[in-house]
């Protein structure tokens, strides 16, 4: 049976199980993130870089993407291509990081999310 750790009725308290729940939060987000530059990716074939650019325009609208990036009109792909490497950077990083202090971060969640 899991037990109240820390309460929020502390300031700390509070900040602590805020901040617990957010990195839980970050740590779906950044798979979710990964998977769908994968998913963007596969089977592309078309500019390096316009998988994640927003696309042209459409009966007078512009036509957004998931990414919602901007493309360069002079150099298609570049700010795609730049929005990858940094996503996986920080992926890379992050799965350094999460693994080492998941542990600390499951013994400090309540098991309930904090606004």
């Amino acid at each position: 049976m899991a037990s109240l750790v820390i309460p929020n009725s502390t300031p700390f308290g509070g900040m602590t199980n805020q901040t617990t729940s957010r990195l839980i939060g970050l740590n779906t987000t950044i798979a979710r993130l990964k998977d769908a530059v994968a998913t963007a990716s596969s089977g592309y074939e078309g500019t390096p870089g316009t998988e994640f650019e927003a696309g042209g325009m459409s009966a007078n609208m512009w036509v957004q993407n998931n990414f919602g990036i901007a493309p360069k009109p002079d150099e298609p792909g570049a700010q795609g291509t730049d929005y990858a490497y940094a996503v996986n950077q920080l992926v890379a990083q992050w799965e350094t990081f999460w693994p080492l202090v998941e542990p600390y971060v499951s013994q400090l969640d309540n098991g309930g999310t904090t606004p």
